[in-house]
């Protein structure tokens, strides 16, 4: 069991976190024709979608209530009711999310409340879903932000009783934010391979997987998981819980459906991606595609090859929880050595981390750990670029955000084919990095002669 330790800083010199409506705006992002609102100060909003353009390199549908000086202090309720009459009037969304933010919150507002009030004041938009989560930037980091939207989806929009019937093809899952929209894709195919349909929430796969959308800019999400099959999901055969995150997630869900949740903590490790395929076999009574079992052999032969560059190969990681669960068992696997490990916040699962200590800091803490341990690689997002090159070590970016790197935010990193790539991907850096030893030339060693090929000279060798 990791023991953690806080940081006795009164600040974050380099931080290593991103704020909870980041999480939440990410997670909102994954569900079909919805806007985020965000309930705070147009810098609020402004700030975020620098970062989300900067790792996806797309439009961001993103609004904000846009309180200022005078509503802080005497009220922004009339804020939300503008906001949401105006984006339902003309963008005319499936869903729309509010997010609070550090400023809301500090204030006060009830924006449950509020949309409360909404509903019985503007009857005509009650088509519209709107789903309402607390996120305060003074508290948690991403993770929490990004939980919390899929706690209170299941919480608000699918029935608390369980509904008659079983939709016997469809698997839910649940997913973490540390799945990019390329394991999504990925995992869809495992899925869809077995003869089920995937009911994914939220669906980044198909939102923010980098493709050209048809048309100019959207005011509303392009894709994402459909808001009358997030209402179906206690109907669904199975769900698939993936995230260390999202376990207070799939124990709401069990309780709003009859079928069994199964919690995996990520999909790195062979057994762990070996217990989801059994369960899809299990659930649908299908054999094991051929594919499937091929790219598990791929891993295999790819573990063979790898195994000397990275045995024992000391890996120093910096991000939110669910990401060094994944990245912590993935190492010792494949024969390195997690540690040292940095964590934004006190996090679900940081104790049980297959390493000695668990800091809570930010990436100065790193500095300070790496200079008394040093390590081959460095996990973490692009704001440790400068610390990598400081120590002269390979950057590997995970997380959030990404955006010193193009096609970054879809690297595939689950699955049989992302552990494949990943180990790689890795080896290969290990390797360009090894420096061999110059040929050895005895002093004593004798010298031949033989004829040069113009006649009667002769040549040294």
């Amino acid at each position: 069991m990791a023991e953690i330790i806080r940081s006795k800083k009164p600040l974050a010199v380099s931080p290593v976190k991103s704020g909870q409506p980041l999480g939440a705006i990410l997670a909102s992002m994954g569900v079909e024709q919805s806007i985020p609102l965000v309930h705070g100060a147009q810098g609020c909003s402004a700030f975020a979608k620098v970062f989300f353009i900067q790792h996806f390199h797309d439009p961001i549908p993103l609004q904000s209530t846009a309180m200022d000086p005078t509503s802080t202090i005497m009220g922004a309720d009339e804020n939300i009711f503008t906001a949401l009459n105006v984006l339902c009037s003309r963008n005319n969304p499936k869903a729309i999310v509010l997010l609070s933010t550090g400023l809301s919150e500090a204030q006060g507002s009830d924006i449950s409340r509020v949309v409360r009030q909404f509903r019985d004041e503007f009857p005509r938009h009650k088509g519209v879903a709107l789903l309402t989560v607390n996120t305060p930037d003074f508290y948690g980091s991403l993770e929490n932000g990004y939980s919390a939207v899929l706690e209170s989806m299941i919480e608000q929009w699918v029935p608390e009783k369980p509904q008659p019937g079983v939709r016997n093809r469809r698997v839910n899952l649940l997913l973490s934010h540390l799945l990019t929209p390329g394991d999504v894709e990925l995992l869809r195919s495992y899925v869809e391979a077995f003869g089920l349909q995937p009911v994914i929430v939220p669906d980044l796969s198909q939102s923010l997987d980098g493709h050209l959308a048809s048309g100019d800019f959207s005011p509303i999400t392009q894709g994402g998981s459909s808001l009358r099959l997030i209402e179906q999901m206690g109907q669904s055969l199975g769900t698939f819980a993936i995230g260390v995150s999202l376990s207070r997630a799939a124990q709401l869900l069990a309780q709003r459906s009859h079928a069994e949740v199964v919690t995996l903590p990520h999909l790195m490790t062979m057994s762990q991606c070996d217990m989801f395929i059994h369960q899809l076999k299990r659930l649908s009574g299908r054999d094991v595609p051929a594919w499937i079992e091929r790219q598990r052999g791929q891993l295999q032969d790819a573990m063979i090859d790898c195994h000397m560059w990275l045995q024992g190969a000391p890996v120093a990681l910096a991000a939110e929880g669910d990401l060094l669960a994944a990245w912590c068992d993935f190492a010792r696997d494949m024969g390195m050595v997690p540690g040292p490990v940095v964590a934004p916040v006190s996090q679900k699962g940081l104790q049980d981390l297959p390493v000695e200590k668990v800091i809570i800091g930010d990436l100065e803490d790193m500095q300070d750990l790496l200079c008394e341990t040093p390590a081959s690689l460095l996990v973490s997002n692009s704001h440790a670029a400068d610390l990598a090159e400081q120590f002269d070590i390979p950057l590997v970016r995970v997380g959030f955000p990404l955006f010193d790197r193009l096609g970054e935010f879809r690297r595939v990193r689950q699955g049989y084919a992302g552990m494949r790539d990943t180990l790689f991907e890795l080896a290969n850096t290990l390797r360009d990095r090894h420096h061999h030893l110059a040929a050895y030339h005895s002093p004593l060693r004798q010298r031949f002669y033989e004829p040069a090929s113009s006649g009667g000279d002769y040549a040294t060798c």
